[in-house]
């Protein structure tokens, strides 16, 4: 375990993994790679910094003043936590970590005065120190939000002492919040490293890869399995790397096989499962700043989007987000075992439409990080999620109109994106470990 601030994590890990491309500008140089061969979509341009009346500084602070409404509103007080949707006091892991970096964002972007700010990042990592893990090992998948609680499986049962399992991945997202909040901000480092102590590594790292556990819906018997496929598998071990429990397969770009989308050339996994969206790599790119080899298969994966735009007419972001109705939640992909941009829910959801989405802190997310006339026209498209509560997950692709609620995922993605570019496209935490300067 790491007792003080020190080198993130070893970007030499990822260097294994083969290169999409041998270009001479592939690697780190700022701008993204091109691909070998003629494709559908044209390289991204970079935008002049002018979009249409305001300047993107003024696009993006907007955005996250909406973005905060959310959080303000969403949050409890009794726990620092805050609601994973408008009025539902339920938080994966996952959405924990989000809204500790939504608190961080809206602080250094001046949304969230210091001394408000304290006393909301001192209770929520407070909750995290006290509330009961599952079987000892690790967070529980799902907690409530007003209590700081083990919640049941589907949020609506009633809390449990014991929990039901641990999402890896989802651990791994919060396992970053606490190294980006810990390092650039010293004074909650010991309640952030007392969080991380609590968790058993042994149990969820092992081989080099990451490990989930949980109960089965009918059985008390806990069953252990390696969790994460491509783009998340890599972005979660990032988390576990920060502290010092590198998952140095699941971080590589090893169990992976070319496939071309569109004319563009991408990877896919070997292990069959892989959802290649948009959201691990833009949280990637922003969080931690991408290594060469993922920094050329984002620019794919986002130059893939726009060549189906080119193809149909049609703005496409993909990614995960939640839909108004059944099945309440939606994963878009680019390319899905085997399927070229399938809409699918997820396992054992509720039957219900698949309609295609924009999504909403995809667009935002993309815009920050590779700016062009496409993730411009993207964010536009995106306009109409907006909220006097907040941004919605995005909007329907054919009619526009909002597809999902509110919710805090959205709202710190939209948050940290606007914190990047505010950084001068600098990520919340870099390679050095050295606090950032102030925003002036």
């Amino acid at each position: 375990m790491m007792n003080r601030v020190v080198t993130f994590f070893t970007l030499g890990l990822l260097s294994a993994g083969p290169a999409l491309c041998q270009d001479s500008n592939a690697a780190g140089s700022g701008a993204p790679a091109q691909p070998r061969q003629q494709t559908a979509a044209a390289a991204p341009q970079r935008s002049s910094g002018r979009t249409g009346a305001l300047n993107d500084r003024d696009v993006f602070m907007n955005a996250a003043r909406t973005a905060w409404t959310y959080i303000d509103r969403q949050y409890n007080r009794e726990t620092g936590l805050v609601n994973s949707v408008t009025g539902y006091k339920y938080a994966t892991v996952w959405d924990i970590g989000s809204g500790l970096l939504a608190l961080y964002s809206a602080n250094q972007l001046g949304l969230l005065p210091d001394a408000d700010y304290d006393g909301r990042m001192r209770r929520a990592l407070q909750t995290l120190t006290e509330t009961g893990l599952y079987d000892n090992g690790a967070f529980n998948k799902n907690y409530h939000t007003g209590t700081g609680r083990v919640a049941g499986r589907n949020g609506q049962e009633e809390e449990t002492r014991d929990g039901y399992g641990w999402s890896a991945i989802d651990l791994g997202r919060l396992l970053m919040a606490l190294k980006i909040i810990a390092a650039n901000q010293p004074q909650y480092a010991p309640q952030a490293q007392a969080i991380v102590q609590r968790l058993d590594f042994a149990r969820l790292v092992r081989g080099g890869y990451l490990q989930g556990e949980d109960l089965g819906p009918r059985s008390r018997r806990p069953r252990t399995y390696q969790e994460g496929r491509l783009g998340y598998e890599q972005y979660a071990a990032l988390g576990y790397a920060a502290w010092g429990h590198a998952a140095d397969r699941a971080m590589r770009l090893t169990t992976t096989r070319p496939i071309t989308v569109l004319g563009i050339p991408l990877l896919a996994d070997t292990r069959g499962g892989d959802l290649l969206t948009s959201e691990p790599f833009v949280m990637y790119g922003l969080e931690a700043g991408w290594s060469p080899e993922m920094r050329d298969l984002a620019w794919r994966v986002l130059a893939a989007q726009e060549a189906r735009y080119r193809q149909t007419g049609a703005v496409t972001i993909v990614n995960e987000d939640a839909l108004n109705g059944p099945p309440y939640f939606l994963y878009y992909s680019v390319y899905a075992d085997g399927k070229e941009f399938p809409v699918a829910p997820p396992e054992g959801a509720p039957a219900g439409p698949t309609p295609r989405t924009v999504s909403t802190k995809g667009a935002y997310g993309w815009h920050a990080l590779l700016p062009s006339a496409y993730t411009w026209l993207a964010v536009q498209k995106v306009e109409g999620s907006r909220t006097a509560n907040g941004w919605g997950a995005g909007v329907f692709e054919d009619s526009g109109r909002i597809s999902g609620s509110e919710n805090v995922n959205t709202a710190a993605v939209i948050l940290e994106a606007t914190l990047y570019t505010r950084r001068g496209g600098r990520p919340l935490i870099e390679a050095s470990g050295t606090t950032p300067a102030p925003l002036q």
